[in-house]
């Protein structure tokens, strides 16, 4: 369920320039400036959402401003409506609307920024509002001002990459390749969590200004005032540019040429990519002897993919799936089978590509329901189970545990009311969650963090593997091998 965080930085600008005028002709200048001067006396207007106020993204920061001065209010004192479509209206605005966003309007938007202008000429009042603005609102008021002068930084993004990157944006609903490379390239974290947990919110609202034409003047309003109380900011690449991401750089420099994963991502002997011929099956009984060869040499696996932190065992799926095909590569696997691993999808014979954006990997019925007869085959050796279980335990039993939980969980009326809509929405946005969601609500509900940062770091991405099982038709196929294994080595 897409969440649209349209009427904060309005309500950013309103409460902060439109309270800092000095014309006292104004009727409304003596109602915005106590609202200013109330900055540390808000509430949090919208209910359902948890409260991380001021150290909070875009959405609670609005709810906050949205206590000093109303929809309705704010609407009464300018010249022209504040929107010109979208789901708002009747003094409401409407957060759970799917498809689609207010449209602000260029002339109500103007009106502030030159308005804005105006404001900020009293300095006095700057000066003593200063304390207040540097500690409810500075964090969230910086990231945009970067956010916008990193994106219309021509030395790093012409206007066709800037647009694209938007319009990606947009239509995503606020995920994208393009926004994460903005957003992990600057280095705006501070000592909260506000950029870490919310970058992308921001990166989003730009994008949607950008998409209804509002964007210079919002960054007129918003640069206004943010220099009017920050005049030392300027903004440069190379003051703002995260270590990590100069470094990532580096290495694709070195290492990364074309589109998807290329051969030399991987950290393991190369193998032929060719489709598998019928003469290179394995058979049925060298096949489970592989696959338990494999599990035994789980403390000897490797990170084959070599562009990927590696937090093994305490990891996610992508990890795992890593070290796994170091002990058996997705060419074996496709010739343990009698027919194809994947129907469609972006994957080859030997290798994944793991950044494809329009698609995944769609698993063959036939091929996923083999693996389950050979698992079947493989856990009935009892004394393979035992002598496997103290591996197990280590390397795979916190990922088949959250698996497990999640697909009961799914199925669990008084946890998950809407099974479908729960998948639905994981695979809409690509495995991503956030607050207020229903995919976050309902991993929320789990409780399933252990000690380790598994399932609270990767969790929502086990979430997706069910999503995307669910749309290619093996969710069931997949959970009876799952189900087969788990009870063989924790049945008890």
């Amino acid at each position: 369920m897409s969440k649209h965080f349209t009427p904060i930085l309005a309500l950013s600008v309103i409460s902060l320039c439109m309270t800092f005028s000095s014309c006292n002709k104004d009727k409304n200048v003596k109602r915005f400036q106590d609202a200013a001067m109330s900055l540390d006396n808000t509430t949090h207007t919208l209910i359902n959402e948890f409260d991380y106020w001021p150290e909070c993204g875009i959405r609670v920061t609005g709810s906050h401003l949205a206590s000093l001065i109303s929809l309705t209010e704010l609407q009464e004192m300018l010249p022209a409506p504040l929107y010109v479509s979208g789901p708002h209206k009747d003094g409401k605005w409407d957060l759970e609307n799917e498809d689609d966003f207010g449209h602000y309007n260029p002339k109500a938007i103007q009106y502030l920024a030159d308005l804005a202008q105006k404001v900020v000429a009293d300095k006095k009042f700057v000066e003593l509002s200063k304390p207040l603005v540097d500690e409810y609102l500075y964090r969230q008021m910086h990231i945009m001002m970067v956010l916008h002068d990193a994106i219309y930084d021509e030395n790093r993004y012409d206007k066709e990459t800037r647009d694209y990157i938007f319009n990606e944006t947009v239509e995503n609903r606020g995920y994208s390749d393009g926004a994460d490379n903005v957003i992990y390239s600057l280095n705006l974290d501070d000592d909260s969590f506000v950029y870490g947990n919310t970058g992308d919110r921001f990166f989003y609202f730009w994008a949607r200004r950008w998409s209804d034409g509002t964007i210079e003047p919002f960054y007129q309003a918003l640069s206004t005032v943010f220099k009017a109380y920050h005049p030392e900011y300027k903004y440069d690449f190379e003051t703002y540019q995260s270590p990590e991401w100069e470094n990532e750089m580096e290495y694709w420099e070195e290492e990364y040429e074309g589109d998807g994963f290329d051969e030399t991502s991987y950290n393991c002997e190369l193998e032929s990519d060719d489709p598998i011929k019928d003469s290179e099956r394995i058979k049925e009984k060298k096949a489970i002897e592989m696959i338990q060869n494999a599990v035994s040499k789980l403390e000897e696996s490797t990170n084959v993919l070599e562009n990927e932190y590696d937090y093994w065992p305490e990891c996610g799926l992508r990890i795992t799936g890593s070290h796994l095909f170091s002990l058996l590569s997705l060419r074996t696997l496709n010739r343990i089978l009698p027919c194809d691993l994947y129907v469609s999808g972006p994957h080859h014979t030997n290798r994944w590509e793991l950044n494809c954006d329009y698609d995944f990997g769609h698993y063959n019925p036939e091929a996923v329901k083999y693996l389950g007869q050979l698992a079947k085959k493989v856990v009935a050796d009892k004394k393979f189970v035992n002598s496997t279980k103290p591996l197990v335990d280590k390397y795979l039993h916190r990922q088949m545990y959250i698996m497990k939980s999640l697909y009961d969980g799914l199925n669990d009326k008084s946890i998950c009311s809407d099974k479908q809509a729960v998948l639905d929405e994981i695979n809409m946005l690509s495995g991503n969650s956030y607050s207020g969601n229903i995919a976050r609500e309902f991993l929320d509900k789990q409780k399933l963090d252990d000690g380790s940062f598994v399932y609270e770091n990767t969790g929502e991405m086990f979430l997706y593997f069910w999503g995307r099982r669910s749309a290619d038709g093996t969710m069931e196929l997949f959970h009876d091998i799952l189900e087969t294994v788990y009870d063989a080595y924790y049945g008890e």
